[in-house]
């Protein structure tokens, strides 16, 4: 598998819609990343999205998943999720290539 996109949205510390293009320079032409910023910039909150985009949970924290929605039509998680405090809607997507050379978003 090669990711070719993260896109965040309102995930942990990152506020609003972020999202990290590998198929774009400088990224497309670099051979190795490295995650790096002060604490609470939000570089777990990217592999968290990464974790959440691909298999519906993430490692570190419990009971993370799908949006739930309420009754009144608000997209909503308990505390202890990845969603971002006080917003009602978020989301994690992730754009790559398999083996067999599809592409999957």
């Amino acid at each position: 598998m090669k990711i070719l996109r993260i896109t965040l949205n309102n995930i942990a510390s990152l506020a609003g819609i972020h999202s990290i293009d590998f198929t774009r320079e400088p990224l497309r032409s670099a051979g190795l990343y490295g995650i790096s910023g002060a604490t609470g910039a939000g570089k777990s909150s990217v592999l968290d999205a990464l974790c959440l985009a691909l298999f519906d949970a993430t490692p570190r924290l419990n009971q993370v998943g799908k949006l739930e929605q309420t009754i009144d039509g608000e997209n909503q998680k308990s505390p202890g999720t990845l969603l971002r405090r006080g917003t009602s809607s978020g989301f994690a997507e992730v754009a790559f290539v398999g083996v067999d050379h599809l592409k999957w978003t």
